[in-house]
């Protein structure tokens, strides 16, 4: 059991949040006889697996009280990009500038556009 507790409690960190002792006794009776199978899931008796990220947004929701939030720690990590992708995506955000020749080649509505952009980007 030990070993489930240390897991869940990881996961919550891994969330930014940390379980109190009431949070870890809850786990340690939510989780009486579970194990811990190959994948990484708890699976626990007559009901099935659950993962453990699963399981610790299901424990903090039934108890917003036993748990604190970290100051280090973001509360919930963005999507799946690490930092270094998100800066990676940022940087290619910036937009190329749009030169005469960009501007000759369209007309109407898309012109409109790009020229608008231009003067924003000018400013």
């Amino acid at each position: 059991m030990a070993d489930l507790e240390t897991f869940i409690l990881a996961e919550s960190r891994r969330q930014g949040c940390q379980p109190d002792q009431r949070a870890i006794r809850q786990a340690g009776i939510d989780l009486a006889g579970a194990v811990l199978t190959s994948q990484g899931l708890i699976h626990l008796p007559g009901l099935g697996a659950i993962s453990a990220s699963d399981f610790t947004r299901s424990l903090r929701a039934r108890m917003p009280e036993a748990f604190t939030t970290t100051e280090d720690e973001p509360q919930r990590p963005v999507g799946n990009l690490t930092s270094t992708m998100m800066a990676e995506v940022a940087a290619s955000r910036k937009q190329a500038r749009i030169t005469d020749a960009d501007l000759a080649r369209f007309t109407g509505v898309t012109r409109q556009h790009m020229e608008e952009r231009r003067r924003a980007a000018q400013k």
